[in-house]
Formats: C-alpha cells, sequence, structure tokens
C-alpha cells in the first residue's frame, strides 16, 4: 500500500512570498519614470513685485473705505425711513375713523405681533441704531 505524504505547509508563507514580490514590484513602478513620458519641468521661483503688491493693497484699502462711507449714508437713509414711516402711521391712526377701522379689522384677524409691542398713535422714536465700527 502506497502512503501518501503529506508535508507540512506553514501557514501564510507562500501568501506573504506574494504579498511581498507585488509590493516590490509597485515600488519599482513608482521609482521608474515612464519611457514614453518626459519628466516634469522644474517650476522657476516666481519674481514677487512688491511694488503692484502694494499698489493692490492700496485699492483694496480705497475701495474699502468708499463702501463703509456708502454703508453709512444708506443706512443713515433707512433709520430717516423708518421714522418718517412710524410718524405717517402715527397720524394716519391719529384720525378716529382709521383707528376705528384698525380696531374692527385686529378684532376680526387678530393683532399683528408687531403692533402689540407699541401703543397705538405713539411713533417709535427708540429705533436701535446700527453703526459700523470705527477702524
Amino acid at each position: 500500500m502506497c502512503e501518501k505524504r503529506t508535508r507540512k505547509i506553514k501557514k501564510g508563507s507562500q501568501v506573504a512570498r506574494l504579498r511581498e514580490a507585488r509590493r516590490l514590484q509597485r515600488i519599482q513602478r513608482l521609482t521608474t519614470p515612464p519611457m514614453n513620458e518626459e519628466p516634469a519641468p522644474v517650476p522657476c521661483p516666481q519674481v514677487v513685485d512688491k511694488a503692484a503688491q502694494k499698489r493692490v493693497i492700496l485699492e483694496l484699502a480705497w475701495k474699502t473705505v468708499a463702501l463703509m462711507q456708502k454703508n453709512r449714508l444708506i443706512q443713515q437713509k433707512i433709520i430717516a425711513l423708518q421714522k418718517e414711516t412710524s410718524e405717517f402711521i402715527a397720524s394716519v391712526m391719529n384720525n378716529p375713523e382709521n383707528r376705528q377701522r384698525y380696531l374692527e379689522h385686529a378684532r376680526i384677524y387678530g393683532v399683528p405681533s408687531y403692533a402689540q409691542m407699541q401703543p397705538l398713535g405713539e411713533p417709535n422714536n427708540n429705533l436701535p441704531l446700527k453703526l459700523e465700527p470705527n477702524v
């Protein structure tokens, strides 16, 4: 009778050798430059024009100052318009007929949340000012 000879297989030895061989091939492929492409040119350091940079920064600063001034003027116009609107509404609401119509409307449809905050007929002169920080 023929006995089968079984050899003892070391666990993972073949797999480890295969993995190592593939890793070496990958490293060789990565380190050698491709034959059909030229090597990438080395970029030259760019010359920085300091005067041009300063001009650009100064121009941006002037534009920023101009925008801040425009913003301040627009904000003042908005505040003036809010005051004018509240005074107009107060004058309209001083008319007894308009007041009666408003109270009737409020009774039917409910009072808006902004109307509950201030009494009728009084303009809101204590508007919060929106000021820019001084720079």
